[in-house]
């Protein structure tokens, strides 16, 4: 009595773990995976087709994001002075023609008052020449009195242009100086619109003419300087599309366009810099001088291929699952070794040719086989 209780028992316990085993079954005769109709709907699985999907030949690249030529602004004093006062801050958006220094200085002065002076100057030395003319014109004055005149006068009004167009370049009512009405500063005023993104200066200090004193960048002009190496110069070509992302942060990501490329190979990389415009410029976060990585798409194909998830991948060779026929509620496959290409956006190449059109494009992570 007791013996039978243990085949029971026995029984019981491979009957239970019979059970408990996968509904994933092969015929070791046809060689087919079989799957219920169960494990099928359980495990979401897709019987699909392959498809012919884009792909994009990439050329990787390093690069900064900097202003165009007319997107930075260096800003300097016309002559040496002496910085009364600030009038701007460091990231403070400006437009063209907003104040941001006060200038003063002897040279300033000075400039001033030789302008006035060669105003007076000048309307005398018209005097004179006009009336040297007339007298010539009527051979009563000579030749040389006339010519003597006539170049004092010409080398005057050359000198008061030069001075007039120097202060006017600086804001200032020349007619008022003419009058001996001096001024005694004169203000800087930022050239284009931006940001300020540097003073290199403080109040009080003298500054000359060949010195920087604050620098403006319209972020509306940055764009992406890309370094590509000397082997994949010849894949690159104008109006390119570029993805770009910046520290490293692939999640985010951004576009642009080739729009120049370089004519010199750079000795010291091997590396050729080209230029891209950044699309949207006004609705994306970027700084001057950022560090980006990113891809050039030198070319696209559709090629055919499968989503990620139809590939089973075992001791580095690839399968795929080929729809053979459905019967009594089970879905038989076939195993077939296929060679892959490249990937993206979760599809991959097919290089081989499938023997039937249907497949398992989803819900093969739980399948094993041998």
């Amino acid at each position: 009595m007791k013996t039978k209780f243990i085949i029971a028992i026995i029984f019981s316990v491979v009957l239970t773990s019979c059970k408990n085993q996968t509904e994933q079954t092969a015929d070791e005769d046809s060689g087919f995976i079989e799957i219920s109709q169960a494990q099928f709907e359980s495990e979401n699985m897709v019987i699909g087709e392959p498809e012919f999907y884009p792909f994009a030949d990439k050329v990787y690249f390093t690069g900064t994001i900097i202003p165009s030529v007319g997107g930075r602004a260096q800003i300097s004093l016309p002559l040496p002075g002496i910085i009364e006062k600030i009038r701007c801050k460091p990231t403070q958006m400006i437009r063209k023609g907003t104040a941001l220094f006060e200038i003063s200085g002897n040279w300033f002065i000075d400039l001033q008052r030789d302008f006035s002076e060669s105003s007076a100057i000048l309307s005398k030395l018209k005097s004179d020449y006009l009336r040297a003319k007339e007298l010539y014109d009527e051979n009563i004055g000579t030749q040389k009195d006339f010519s003597a005149a006539e170049s004092n006068y010409y080398a005057e009004n050359a000198r008061y242009k030069g001075l007039k167009t120097k202060l006017e370049s600086m804001n200032l009512d020349v007619a008022m100086i003419e009058k001996g009405e001096f001024y005694s500063t004169y203000t800087i005023k930022s050239p284009i619109n931006g940001y300020v993104s540097n003073i290199h200066v403080s109040a009080g200090q003298y500054i000359d003419p060949q010195q920087s004193i604050a620098e403006i960048i319209d972020n509306n002009s940055l764009q992406l300087k890309l370094s590509v190496f000397e082997k994949d110069i010849h894949k690159i070509k104008m109006g390119q599309n570029v993805t770009f992302y910046l520290n490293g942060n692939k999640a985010e990501h951004y576009i642009g366009t080739i729009n120049a490329l370089g004519k010199a190979i750079m000795p010291d990389t091997k590396s050729i810099e080209c230029y891209a415009k950044i699309e949207n410029i006004k609705n994306v976060n970027l700084v001057s001088n950022q560090f980006v990585e990113g891809e050039i798409y030198t070319a696209v194909d559709s090629v055919l291929s499968v989503p990620e998830s139809a590939i089973i991948e075992l001791e580095n060779v690839s399968y795929v699952l080929m729809y053979e026929k459905t019967e009594d509620s089970i879905y038989y496959f076939k195993q077939t070794i296929v060679n892959t290409g490249r990937k993206a956006d979760k599809y991959i190449e097919l290089t081989t040719d499938l023997p039937s059109e249907k497949l398992l494009v989803s819900g093969t992570y739980n399948i094993v086989i041998d």
